[in-house]
């Protein structure tokens, strides 16, 4: 683990608030949850934020626009070969001069960003506890921490770190069971203000590729087989079905609202190799040779998590 990670101390703050301050507080933490997601959509900001896994670091800059109802957003690295991505009229467009650009689909960038920023948080209640723990400091900002924790053993959990005053993420951590930092997201500089709004002049000016064509396989094939166990609120998302010469590959993917995983099933690959696990930052991916398939999970869970959705996979005779 990086002496990053070693040196982070966490500030108490000790301030006088004002009465409306005060006030803020009596928000319960789904309330104060929800305000930060409307935040994210309904203000015009910019902030730079350090990204952290226990491999590297990366800082970026992310600005938002609202402006009549519609949003426009950049996220740039700041380090390294320069990398954009533009969001404008429900298209994602990404730029890498190593790469062919391209255009996807979307309301919001996900790349880079919490998972929390793309959240129901009212549908997640369910199956999280929102812990209300105080208040903190970040960015020289007051914040509200709330720790998101399951209900379960099967899943991570995280600590959000919401301003008080204009309810934006300011940082959160993505921590697994043991409390051992999976991911972890700081905004170092905040700005929040209409003078950000002709960055839509910006974006409408820039020439986005065109959207790409669907690659993906036929969705309406049938699987061989079918998930027989979840943890609770795991919703299927997509399947898809990809064939190539003699290849055929499945996959399925599947979400709760926070964490996201894909299980993939294709002919064997490795027919000496039982199973076989990796993990990078946050995901776990776990492969295991059964009935003579190549059976993959790849996703935001406990290794534990992930060998017993495998061993559950249900094959149709």
């Amino acid at each position: 683990m990086s002496s990053i990670f070693r040196n982070f101390i966490v500030f108490p703050a000790i301030l006088i608030f004002s009465s409306a301050v005060f006030a803020q507080t009596a928000l319960s933490p789904l309330q104060r949850l929800n305000e930060m997601s409307r935040a994210k959509d309904q203000l015009s900001y910019e902030y730079t934020f350090v990204q952290f896994n226990p491999t590297s670091a990366d800082t970026l800059r992310y600005q938002h626009v609202n402006l009549k109802g519609k949003s426009y957003a950049q996220l740039l690295n700041l380090e390294g070969t320069k990398q954009e991505i533009i969001l404008r009229d429900d298209l994602i467009s990404y730029f890498h001069p190593n790469y062919q650009s391209f255009t996807i689909q979307g309301k919001q960038i996900v790349d880079h960003l919490p998972n929390v920023m793309a959240t129901d948080f009212n549908q997640l209640a369910r199956y999280y506890d929102f812990v209300d723990l105080g208040r903190n400091r970040i960015a020289d900002r007051v914040v509200q921490a709330i720790r998101i924790l399951p209900k379960d053993n099967f899943r991570y959990q995280y600590v959000v770190f919401v301003d008080e005053e204009n309810h934006l993420l300011l940082g959160s951590d993505m921590l697994d069971r043991d409390g051992n930092l999976l991911e972890r997201f700081r905004v170092v500089t905040l700005y929040v203000g209409e003078e950000l709004n002709p960055l839509s002049d910006y974006l409408n000016n820039i020439r986005r590729p065109a959207p790409m064509l669907s690659i993906r396989g036929d969705s309406n094939q049938p699987l061989g087989w079918r998930a027989g166990w979840v943890p609770e609120g795991f919703k299927l998302i997509n399947r898809n079905v990809e064939s190539d010469n003699n290849d055929r590959i499945e996959s399925s993917l599947y979400s709760d609202g926070l964490f996201f995983f894909t299980l993939y099933v294709s002919d064997e690959l490795l027919p000496n190799m039982q199973e076989n696990v990796w993990k990078q930052g946050s995901y776990t991916i776990y492969s295991e040779t059964i009935n003579n398939k190549e059976v993959t999970l790849i996703g935001q869970l406990p290794l534990s998590t992930a060998k017993r959705i495998i061993k559950d996979i249900i094959f149709n005779k």
